[in-house]
């Protein structure tokens, strides 16, 4: 009404302007143009039926705002040079002016500094021209007199008829302001409605904002020409308003479906509609015959199946928009968050000054920062501050005795959650601060999809807010009680003693766990039984995955993966959840269901060392994919401490791969890392067991300087592992390594090589002869021929045939690998009564 006062004044100066510098001779058409002179020819008619041939006089009363500065800037050689100068001030305002004039004729949304702009032009033109502005400055003084004149006004700047659809939008309750902030929340309102959503809900507190926003969306959803709807219908279930003393029932409150339904058929249908019949179908035939946007206002009091099913229900074409504390869980929410602090104190400075609250106008910024700190960003908080200043209360007073405002914003949402919900509620009371859904899981002893149930509804009453965290390399969601949800809790619904007790122990019993847990990760963090724990959050989760692992030791797999199922559940960023299972799914030989759970695990955790080496390993020993799984294995390697199984799985790899010299270039690095015995004697086989490749393929090239090479670097690693190391297979393939420098030596005539070989040859013996001197003893032959039915074949060795039995194997699950041609290392027993017998038999592949 203030806006509306200082621009009928600014367009009665301007039109009087034009009256003064014309005269009826003047050519109206020519004067104003032909758009101009149409549209205010059409308005003169309509506000005038049946008036004769205008003139200037007769058409300027119908010029709007922007019109009226058109015409004079056409005429403005006969102004007075004050009157020039005062609209070149104006020119650079014309345009924000103009929408404010529009959204005041026309009653629309205010934007929060409409007013200040339209008065700081008024008060700037009437400094500069007084004599030109008369009306503007006898509006500004009996605005400075009176402010309160203006409630006795009535809006009639002349505008075009409302193109807008049919509509009982209220005025909006936050025009004393204007609306500011929340723009992207109506944008996506406004898409929303637009695209396919039948149903769209605007979520949050009381009091945060939900029936402005509903208000600017469905305005600014009326004005766009791309909006289809033939009607805009507004039904409020709103129960109470706030003031400063108290909470006041509204009377005629609807209170449930039923009311609720019987208002929006009145709306839709007029005084008769929804007395008779089901005002639920009578409101569904008018959303099927017409395309209406139906607006509910507050629904948490009518929260029960009927509405479900009614927004269920809807036809095709119309659409609705709820606003509430508590989501129904069919529609596309839209959650508000409290104000910034610079909106919220922008908010705190504008109703000051609009109404005058001499006490908060001079306060300094960091005070009125601190202040609305306080109050949380809740807009319902700040005005009702605002007024209670304004009444005379203390502001120390008003922010800390804030019991009717956590009432307002926080009451019919509490009386609709579930047991469930409430238990975690008081967990998240008892221990405040960020928990991750797995940690309220265990804090309340609920499944995954309890805790989930629980969250979800939670989330849609807004007593819990969500927020990502970053643990290691993935990012984690967390919940943590609202400050409002927090302070209304703990004024309304403290926790009982033996309760808080319960939550306490079931903390500490997580911590203790928690303890133990990454003792174990940091004693042997590379073993496939461990768990590795980024953090607290991790805790009881890897409970879980450790009963999961206890259960795959007792054989019920199905269980353990059951278990996995829950962990994964409850925290689906943690890859160790996925990287249990791959381990579980070896087990029981299922390796793509094992392969798409080591995938899942590296899509959370692609820098993981424990998993890299985990997952290359098995990619490797299952020969799934031999170049992935070096590189996996190359990348657990880069961490400060490596222990030297990952190496030998490299060394492994490079074996697989058929790079022999790098398979024993890391089996000597594997040794480099102080091994113990058992990791120091896997080392050397895998290196010796590439050497001996490498030697045959090379010779087998005829690359003779190639298998020299291979045998002196078989010679260097056999000599740099410790004696205790050289058990099985590796003397074997010591002993293998000096037969073909042996054999070597009667192929070449190249004294240099020659002279290698022999040395060798002696040095191999040597080490052997340090092990055990009967060593030298054994034999490497070659398998002649097999009798399968009969488990029994033949070896050959210095032109010599051994008979040898499956009873002669050391390992007698080698008999599967063994084949004509294959190596074989053996003790000879010539002195077998029944011919020569090979025994202590070992393949060497």
């Amino acid at each position: 009404m203030t806006s509306f006062a200082l621009l009928a004044a600014i367009e009665e100066d301007l039109r009087n302007a034009i009256l003064t510098a014309t005269d009826e001779s003047d050519d109206p058409l020519g004067l104003f143009h032909v758009e101009r002179y149409e549209k205010a020819q059409k308005r003169r008619a309509r506000d005038v039926p049946g008036s004769s041939s205008p003139t200037v006089s007769a058409l300027v009363p119908h010029l709007d705002f922007a019109e009226s500065y058109e015409v004079l800037s056409g005429i403005k050689n006969r102004l007075p040079d004050s009157l020039q100068q005062s609209l070149r001030l104006f020119a650079p305002h014309l345009s924000k002016v103009t929408q404010i004039r529009n959204r005041v004729a026309h009653t629309r949304p205010m934007e929060i500094d409409d007013l200040a702009t339209v008065y700081d032009v008024a008060k700037d033109i009437c400094v500069d021209s007084r004599g030109d502005w008369p009306q503007v400055c006898e509006t500004l003084q009996r605005l400075e007199d009176d402010p309160s004149y203006v409630l006795g006004l009535t809006i009639s700047l002349v505008s075009d008829p409302d193109e807008a659809p049919l509509h009982n939008l209220p005025a909006p309750e936050f025009d004393e302001t204007g609306f500011f902030g929340r723009r992207k929340e109506v944008d996506r309102i406004k898409k929303a409605i637009k695209g396919a959503y039948p149903v769209v809900s605007i979520l949050g507190d009381g009091g945060i904002g939900k029936t402005s926003v509903a208000l600017k969306a469905a305005y600014e959803l009326l004005d766009d020409p791309k909006s289809k709807f033939d009607a805009f219908v507004w039904v409020t279930a709103k129960a109470t308003i706030l003031t400063v003393n108290e909470i006041q029932r509204i009377s005629g409150a609807i209170e449930n479906s039923l009311g609720l339904f019987a208002s929006a058929a009145e709306q839709l249908g007029g005084e008769g509609a929804g007395q008779s019949g089901d005002p639920m179908e009578e409101v569904l035939s008018y959303l099927e015959h017409f395309r209406v946007l139906l607006i509910l206002d507050n629904l948490e009091t009518v929260l029960d199946q009927r509405l479900r099913q009614f927004l269920l229900d809807l036809p095709m074409g119309s659409k609705v928009i709820i606003t509430s504390r508590i989501g129904l869980g069919i529609e596309n929410p839209v959650s508000l968050e409290p104000l910034s602090d610079e909106d919220s104190a922008r908010l705190l400075r504008a109703l000051a000054r609009v109404r005058g609250v001499q006490a908060l106008q001079g306060i300094p910024a960091p005070a009125i920062t601190q202040m609305v700190k306080s109050m949380k960003g809740h807009p319902a908080y700040i005005r009702w501050f605002v007024a209670g200043v304004q009444a005379g209360r203390r502001p120390e007073e008003l922010l800390h005795k804030n019991d009717l405002v956590l009432d307002f914003c926080m009451s019919n949402v509490y009386e609709y959650l579930g047991d469930e919900a409430k238990s975690v509620l008081r967990s998240m009371q008892v221990l405040p601060g960020r928990r991750s859904q797995a940690e309220l899981a265990f804090l309340n002893d609920y499944s995954a999809s309890l805790i989930q149930s629980s969250l979800l509804e939670l989330m849609t009453t807004n007593f819990v807010q969500m927020q990502g965290a970053s643990i290691g390399q993935t990012s984690e969601t967390t919940y943590e009680l609202t400050d409002f949800g927090k302070q209304y809790l703990n004024k309304r619904h403290a926790v009982k003693a033996d309760e808080r007790q319960w939550f306490e122990n079931r903390s500490k019993l997580l911590k203790l766990l928690g303890v133990t847990l990454q003792a174990e990760s940091t004693a042997s963090p590379y073993d496939p039984n461990t768990i590795d724990i980024r953090g607290p959050g991790d805790f009881s989760v890897a409970r879980i995955l450790r009963e999961a692992l206890r259960r795959y030791e007792r054989g019920h797999f199905d269980a353990a993966l059951l278990s996995c199922r829950e962990g994964q559940k409850l925290a689906p960023g943690y890859h160790e959840s996925w990287r249990v299972e791959a381990f579980i799914q070896t087990a029981r030989g299922d390796m793509l269901s094992a392969r798409a759970a080591y995938e899942r695990a590296h899509e959370l955790a692609p820098d993981s060392p424990t998993l890299n080496y985990l997952y290359g390993a098995f990619l490797v020993d299952e020969g799934m994919d031999l170049d992935l799984g070096l590189n996996l294995l190359q990348k657990a390697v880069h961490t400060e401490q490596v222990p030297p199984a990952v190496i030998i799985q490299i060394a492994w790899a490079h074996i697989q791969l058929h790079d022999f010299g790098s398979a024993i270039a890391s089996a000597a690095h594997a040794l480099t890392l102080r091994p113990a015995n058992s990791d120091g004697s896997v080392a050397l086989v895998m290196g010796l067991r590439a050497a001996v490749y490498g030697a045959k393929r090379s010779l087998e090239c005829a690359e003779v300087g190639a298998a020299v090479e291979m045998i002196e670097a078989a010679v260097d690693l056999a000599e740099t592992g410790r004696v205790e190391m050289l058990t099985g297979e590796s003397t074997d393939r010591l002993l293998q390594l000096s037969e073909l420098s042996a054999d070597l030596r009667e192929k070449v005539d190249d004294d240099y090589i020659v002279s290698s070989c022999d040395n060798f040859s002696a040095r191999l013996k040597d080490r052997l002869r340090s092990i055990d001197p009967d060593l030298l003893k054994r034999r490497i032959g070659v398998v002649k021929n097999l009798v399968q039915e009969r488990a029994f074949g033949f070896v050959q060795s210095w032109g010599r045939d051994y008979f040898f039995h499956l009873r002669d194997l050391q390992v007698e699950e080698d008999w599967s690998y063994l084949a004509p041609g294959v190596d074989i290392a053996f003790t000879p027993d010539d002195a077998n009564v029944r011919g020569p017998r090979a025994t202590h038999m070992c393949w060497l592949g």
